[in-house]
């Protein structure tokens, strides 16, 4: 009996142990599986920080691809931490491996510190922490359905979800709908009739999303971020960055002059946007030391800086560097070529034709003033009209600001092989004086670099270098600051486009007497949110009245450019409307041309008028700026790449059955039917 009881004993004790080995076995294997799932979603992330190894202006061109390849690998990485997470509140594994994913998460944190193209840090941070958050919530929630025994708890949940839903269809009036998304400034509507134009538009019939959703991601509103709110930190972050660190006491400083910038940085030329903000920093100057001052030449004294004369926290001033002997020479070449405008070049980055009514609404309705045929007059200079046209289907070439960039001042497409060269050359040679105002620090519209067969061409007048400012400009891709941040641009008590349109009207009236290339870049539009460049609408608005109002803008062509619609990795991505995908296809397009006697413009008007319906790209850009340099010979002595065929002037009568998507080489993708 003994034996058999020992027996017995001895099979359930081995039984019990194997039993218990073989959960002990299971038990690591589900550790094991976790944590390779951990890692699995740490490998992911820093993979989509890897970016861009080459040069910015590389970089620049492959842009989308990286951008495209970082939210790829993000967005994967996030779907293993969540798998993860719901393993661990299902008590899957044990809840020590919390411990690994904290210091993987504190491992990602480190590494974040900078955003550009060939880092994505921040921003892919910020994505992980917001997804993680809202994936938390809902195992959560789905724990609570499983688990809960008091259904009144479920009944709660329910109530407030409905009540969420209400919140957001209560706003889903008609108002929201996209019911004049088809229209222009002056009320014209987009044409799709297929018998007179082949490019037939999507008109999008949901709801415009970006009107419903846009007084939550308007954070300077939110934060109240007022630019007349001065810090004393503005001259310390300047000066600890600069080569002026070392002295104390400081009244004024000066920006360099950074045409025809010499030297290099970092074994790259300075002109390079890579290393401009560099340049700046490195030659700020010392307004105080007299000496100094004297050493420089005429053309290279300060035209902008900081004084603290009166001011503690500083004051921006300005000055124009008039050269009389550069006015009086092209002035002699322009003589050849009198029936042609001055030409004011307003640059808006990321900027859709419906988003520009959004977002510049004072400017919008200062502009529908010319968009009829009896156009618009100022009354103290009523004998010159000025007549707008709007291109309802002005389209993109391609995604990247480079790819309608050298099309629109070049007239070439942006191709290793081409030659590309800009129109501000044969302006100089024609006898204009050439401005570039820029609220980035950049030297052009896109970023500089090594590329074949790109030729910069230098302005005679630059406003670069105070967009280089450490207050205002960080180089990257961070969401709340830098060249794409979210947040209001301030810079010494003010908008920084403020300063920079400034800029651009001191010069038009030193050089009065001069026919005129003035380019503005705005890039106010070139963040995430959708909402900042409403903050530069007050600033556009008050230059355009004054220069109208007081005459300065007499024989001169203006054009309202974008290069394409919002194409930046913005809010509205995760819910992808339909508005925003057309949107981001079709750029404002504005040209308000002045009547002159020497033509009949009536005939002009209604050739133009015809174009405003029809297909047009960067192309007709470049061509209509070359009319108004060389008259109807604006197709001649074109390089060997300037297809003649890609685009037409758009004061001449453009046929709009011939015009489609096929017809351009570039155009991978395209909104016209």
């Amino acid at each position: 009996m003994k034996t058999l009881f020992r027996l017995k004993y001895n099979y359930l004790s081995n039984n019990k142990k194997a039993h218990t080995g073989n959960k002990k076995i299971l038990s690591k294997f589900k550790e094991l599986i976790s944590l390779t799932i951990l890692l699995i979603g740490r490998a992911n992330y820093i993979k989509s920080l890897e970016g861009c190894l080459g040069d910015e202006f590389q970089c620049v061109v492959k842009s989308i691809q990286i951008i495209f390849n970082a939210i790829h690998y993000c967005l994967k990485s996030i779907f293993y931490f969540l798998i993860f997470l719901s393993l661990l509140q299902f008590k899957f594994c044990s809840k020590y491996l919390l411990i690994i994913f904290f210091f993987i998460i504190l491992e990602l944190f480190l590494r974040d510190h900078e955003e550009s193209l060939s880092h994505h840090g921040f921003v892919n941070f910020l994505t992980l922490c917001l997804f993680l958050f809202l994936g938390e919530i809902i195992i959560i929630l789905v724990i609570l359905i499983i688990n809960v025994k008091n259904k009144k708890y479920l009944i709660i949940i329910f109530i407030n979800f409905v009540s969420l839903y209400l919140l957001v269809y209560s706003k889903n009036k008609e108002k929201y709908f996209c019911n004049n998304w088809d229209r222009g400034l002056n009320g014209t509507f987009i044409s799709n009739n297929k018998s007179l134009y082949s490019c037939s538009v999507a008109i999008p019939k949901s709801k415009c999303f970006i009107d419903i959703l846009s007084p939550i991601l308007d954070l300077s509103k939110l934060l109240k971020i007022k630019c007349e709110k001065r810090k004393e930190k503005e001259k310390y972050i300047l000066k600890s960055s600069s080569n002026l660190n070392s002295l104390i006491e400081i009244k004024k400083i000066g920006y360099p002059i950074t045409i025809n910038s010499t030297g290099e940085i970092k074994g790259k030329p300075a002109l390079y946007s890579d290393t401009l903000m560099n340049f700046v920093l490195n030659n700020l100057i010392n307004l105080d030391d007299k000496n100094n001052l004297d050493k420089l030449p005429r053309n290279m004294t300060p035209e902008v800086f900081i004084d603290y004369t009166n001011n503690p926290y500083g004051e921006l001033k300005q000055k124009i560097n008039f050269n009389k002997k550069l006015s009086k020479k092209r002035m002699q070449l322009s003589q050849n070529h009198n029936n042609s405008n001055s030409i004011l070049f307003i640059y808006l980055d990321n900027l859709s034709r419906v988003h520009f009514y959004r977002q510049y609404k004072k400017t919008s309705q200062f502009i529908k003033k010319f968009l009829s045929f009896k156009g618009f007059s100022a009354d103290n200079n009523s004998n010159q009209k000025y007549h707008g046209f709007e291109f309802l289907k002005y389209h993109k070439i391609k995604d990247a600001t480079l790819f309608n960039a050298i099309p629109m001042f070049s007239g070439v497409y942006f191709n290793t092989t081409n030659r590309m060269i800009s129109i501000v050359k044969e302006m100089k040679e024609l006898g204009y004086i050439t401005c570039n105002v820029q609220d980035i620090c950049h030297k052009e519209v896109v970023g500089i670099g090594e590329i074949k067969n790109y030729s910069y061409i230098e302005f005679d007048h630059e406003y670069s270098a105070p967009s280089c400012d450490p207050n205002v400009y960080t180089f990257g891709y961070g969401i709340f600051s830098g060249e794409n941040g979210i947040l209001r641009k301030c810079l010494y008590g003010k908008e920084s486009i403020e300063h920079a349109l400034k800029y651009a009207k001191n010069f038009w009236k030193a050089y009065e007497k001069n026919k005129k290339f003035l380019r503005i870049v705005n890039t106010y539009a070139h963040e995430y949110s959708g909402e900042k460049s409403k903050y530069a609408d007050t600033p556009l608005y008050n230059f355009l009245v004054d220069l109208y109002t007081s005459g300065q803008l007499k024989d001169t062509t203006v054009f309202l450019a974008g290069d394409h619609g919002n194409m930046l990795f913005h809010a509205y991505k995760f819910i992808e409307p339909n508005d925003l995908k057309i949107e981001k296809f079709f750029p404002i397009l504005i040209i308000i041309s002045p009547d002159k006697k020497n033509i009949s413009f009536q005939d002009q008007y209604s050739e133009i008028f015809k174009n405003q319906q029809t297909f047009v790209t960067p192309f007709d850009i470049y061509y209509t700026l070359r009319e108004i340099l060389y008259g109807i010979k604006y197709k001649a002595n074109l390089l060997e790449e300037q297809n003649k065929d890609e685009g037409e002037s758009l004061f001449k009568y453009i046929n709009p059955i011939e015009r489609n998507c096929t017809k351009y080489k570039q155009m991978t993708k395209c909104y016209c039917n």
